[in-house]
C-alpha cells in the first residue's frame, strides 16, 4: 500500500506540526502518488487556513515517522 504523507505546521507557530497520512489504494505506483499530492494538500489547506504545508512524501509499506 502507498501512503501520501503530508506534514502541516501552524502558520503562527511553525514548530507545531502534524502529519496526515492518506492511504492511496487506487495508486498503482509512487509516480501516481506524487501526481496527486498537490491536489490533496490544497484540499486540506482550503479547509484548514491556519496551517501551511511544510513537506510531503510518498511511502510504500513504511512505518510512521515523527514530523521533522
Amino acid at each position: 500500500m502507498i501512503d501520501l504523507v503530508l506534514v502541516y505546521c501552524m502558520a503562527t507557530a511553525p514548530d507545531r506540526c502534524l502529519e496526515r497520512r492518506q492511504p492511496l489504494e487506487q495508486a498503482v505506483n509512487l509516480i501516481q502518488c506524487t501526481m496527486g499530492a498537490q491536489t490533496m494538500a490544497q484540499d486540506y489547506l482550503r479547509t484548514h487556513p491556519s496551517y501551511t504545508l511544510r513537506s510531503w512524501r510518498c511511502e510504500m509499506d513504511k512505518a510512521r515517522e515523527s514530523p521533522a
